[in-house]
């Protein structure tokens, strides 16, 4: 909060007003977990720019061809790791692990500790997969506090993560294909498909061709934002637009 204060003092405020559940996930009434479902709306609106120009059967067959292509690299990512968690979820294990190593454990009951990080001090259950720190139901991964315990106890930490995290779910996740299309000649198209009559949209077409929106070079946008100018600085293979050393005209 210290920090988002510096930015603008009235974000803040904000925050506070409409509740800790709308954009914290400790107090968030349902699990938001680590994944935002529009990553693959994004992606495909940046691959496709250009193919949205096509008629609507190559554009079509243009985002399935890839899907299909995205589907089988995911897979074969999937398949060639070895580890029990997905290559996220094990990075941020291990690195749960490394903050792990200075902390102390003292054993409550055969399934409560209390872990001594630092000058805090953090209770874990492993009965019921949680830590007084929140991560530990938040993330449904073991903490540094709870691998601490797990260290304490030389238990493995697999039965205390996620199913959803291991190497077998993703390699379910990608193992639905991507069917391929049959040449054109071959589809069963119905004859009321066959029949049906698309008419054009209504409405009127702005006169001339539509603009296209141009994404301008880098140099090319420093120099209209710092207005630099060029002229001739007497060096041999110099010119005016290419040379940095040449004064500025007045």
């Amino acid at each position: 909060m210290s920090k988002i204060e510096e930015i603008d003092i009235r974000v803040k405020a904000y925050l506070y007003n409409i509740g800790y559940p709308r954009w914290s996930r400790v107090h968030a009434t349902m699990n938001r977990t680590w994944t935002m479902t529009s990553n693959i709306t994004e992606s495909l609106n940046a691959v496709t720019k250009y193919a949205r120009e096509l008629h609507v059967v190559e554009l079509l067959e243009y985002m399935r061809t890839l899907l299909e292509r995205w589907t089988n690299e995911k897979l074969l990512n999937a398949k060639g790791m070895f580890t029990y968690l997905g290559k996220k979820y094990n990075k941020e294990l291990e690195d749960n692990g490394i903050l792990s190593q200075k902390m102390r454990v003292r054993a409550s009951t055969y399934y409560i500790y209390t872990v001594i990080d630092g000058m805090k001090c953090f209770i874990v259950c492993l009965q019921n997969k949680r830590c007084s720190c929140g991560q530990f139901r938040l993330d449904e991964l073991p903490c540094a506090h709870a691998l601490a315990v797990l260290r304490h106890m030389n238990e493995s930490y697999e039965n205390y993560c996620s199913p959803y995290y291991t190497r077998e779910s993703l390699q379910q996740t990608y193992e639905i294909p991507v069917d391929p299309l049959p040449d054109e000649r071959k589809w069963n198209v119905p004859q009321y498909i066959v029949e049906e009559v698309v008419k054009p949209p209504i409405g009127k077409r702005q006169a001339g061709r539509p603009q296209k929106q141009r994404y301008k070079p880098y140099d090319e946008v420093n120099a209209k934002k710092y207005k630099v100018s060029y002229g001739n600085c007497g060096l041999e293979g110099h010119n005016k637009r290419s040379c940095r050393n040449a004064p500025k005209r007045k």
